[in-house]
Protein backbone atom coordinates (compact mmCIF):
# COMPACT_ATOMS: atom_id res chain seq x y z
CA UNK A 1 0.00 0.00 0.00
CA UNK A 2 2.89 2.37 0.66
CA UNK A 3 4.11 1.90 -2.91
CA UNK A 4 0.73 3.06 -4.22
CA UNK A 5 0.93 6.22 -2.08
CA UNK A 6 4.38 7.08 -3.43
CA UNK A 7 3.52 6.63 -7.10
CA UNK A 8 1.44 9.82 -7.47
CA UNK A 9 4.06 11.89 -5.66
CA UNK A 10 6.81 10.37 -7.74
CA UNK A 11 4.90 11.24 -10.91
CA UNK A 12 4.45 14.80 -9.66
CA UNK A 13 8.19 15.10 -9.02
CA UNK A 14 8.92 13.80 -12.53
CA UNK A 15 6.47 16.34 -14.00
CA UNK A 16 8.11 19.10 -11.98
CA UNK A 17 11.56 18.14 -13.23
CA UNK A 18 10.31 18.00 -16.82
CA UNK A 19 8.65 21.42 -16.47
CA UNK A 20 11.81 22.91 -14.99
CA UNK A 21 13.87 21.54 -17.88
CA UNK A 22 11.41 22.97 -20.42
CA UNK A 23 11.42 26.31 -18.64
CA UNK A 24 15.22 26.48 -18.68
CA UNK A 25 15.24 25.64 -22.38
CA UNK A 26 12.66 28.32 -23.21
CA UNK A 27 14.53 30.88 -21.08
CA UNK A 28 17.77 30.24 -22.96
CA UNK A 29 15.98 30.42 -26.32
CA UNK A 30 14.38 33.75 -25.37
CA UNK A 31 17.74 35.17 -24.32
CA UNK A 32 19.34 33.98 -27.57
CA UNK A 33 16.56 35.56 -29.67
CA UNK A 34 16.78 38.79 -27.67
CA UNK A 35 20.52 38.97 -28.37
CA UNK A 36 19.88 38.38 -32.08
CA UNK A 37 17.21 41.11 -32.12
CA UNK A 38 19.50 43.57 -30.37
CA UNK A 39 22.33 42.79 -32.78
CA UNK A 40 20.01 43.29 -35.74
CA UNK A 41 18.76 46.60 -34.33
CA UNK A 42 22.34 47.83 -33.97
CA UNK A 43 23.17 46.71 -37.51
CA UNK A 44 20.13 48.51 -38.91
CA UNK A 45 21.11 51.68 -37.03
CA UNK A 46 24.61 51.58 -38.50
CA UNK A 47 23.57 50.67 -42.06
CA UNK A 48 20.83 53.33 -42.23
CA UNK A 49 23.43 56.08 -42.10
CA UNK A 50 25.26 54.81 -45.20
CA UNK A 51 24.80 56.53 -48.56
CA UNK A 52 22.34 54.69 -50.85
CA UNK A 53 25.02 53.72 -53.40
CA UNK A 54 27.29 51.99 -50.85
CA UNK A 55 28.38 48.46 -51.71
CA UNK A 56 26.78 46.13 -49.16
CA UNK A 57 27.04 42.40 -48.72
CA UNK A 58 24.99 39.80 -46.93
CA UNK A 59 26.12 36.38 -45.80
CA UNK A 60 24.77 33.26 -47.42
CA UNK A 61 26.32 30.26 -45.75
CA UNK A 62 30.05 30.79 -45.95
CA UNK A 63 30.05 33.35 -48.72
CA UNK A 64 29.07 36.97 -49.17
CA UNK A 65 26.70 38.22 -51.86
CA UNK A 66 26.59 41.80 -53.05
CA UNK A 67 23.16 43.27 -52.35
CA UNK A 68 21.74 46.76 -52.82
CA UNK A 69 21.46 48.73 -49.59
CA UNK A 70 17.63 48.98 -49.66
CA UNK A 71 17.38 45.20 -49.99
CA UNK A 72 19.75 44.67 -47.07
CA UNK A 73 17.70 47.03 -44.91
CA UNK A 74 14.49 45.29 -45.94
CA UNK A 75 15.96 41.85 -45.12
CA UNK A 76 17.21 43.06 -41.74
CA UNK A 77 13.82 44.57 -40.94
CA UNK A 78 12.04 41.35 -41.88
CA UNK A 79 14.43 39.31 -39.76
CA UNK A 80 13.90 41.68 -36.82
CA UNK A 81 10.11 41.42 -37.05
CA UNK A 82 10.24 37.61 -37.26
CA UNK A 83 12.56 37.49 -34.27
CA UNK A 84 10.30 39.74 -32.20
CA UNK A 85 7.31 37.55 -33.09
CA UNK A 86 9.22 34.43 -32.03
CA UNK A 87 10.21 36.13 -28.76
CA UNK A 88 6.59 36.97 -27.94
CA UNK A 89 5.53 33.38 -28.71
CA UNK A 90 8.30 32.02 -26.50
CA UNK A 91 7.38 34.40 -23.69
CA UNK A 92 3.77 33.15 -23.89
CA UNK A 93 5.04 29.59 -23.63
CA UNK A 94 7.27 30.66 -20.75
CA UNK A 95 4.31 32.17 -18.88
CA UNK A 96 2.29 29.00 -19.47
CA UNK A 97 5.10 26.83 -18.09
CA UNK A 98 5.46 29.07 -15.03
CA UNK A 99 1.72 28.76 -14.32
CA UNK A 100 1.94 24.98 -14.68
CA UNK A 101 4.93 24.87 -12.35
CA UNK A 102 3.07 26.92 -9.73
CA UNK A 103 0.02 24.67 -9.87
CA UNK A 104 2.25 21.61 -9.65
CA UNK A 105 4.01 23.10 -6.61
CA UNK A 106 0.62 23.57 -4.97
CA UNK A 107 -0.24 19.93 -5.67
CA UNK A 108 3.04 18.85 -4.12
CA UNK A 109 2.34 20.86 -0.97
CA UNK A 110 -0.89 18.96 -0.40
Amino acid sequence: MAARDEDPRLELFKKRDKLNAQLLQVNSQVKMKQRAARSTELTIAEVKDLPPNTNTYRTVGRMFLASPLPQVLKDLGTFLEETKTEISQMESKQNYLVKQAKSLAEELKQ
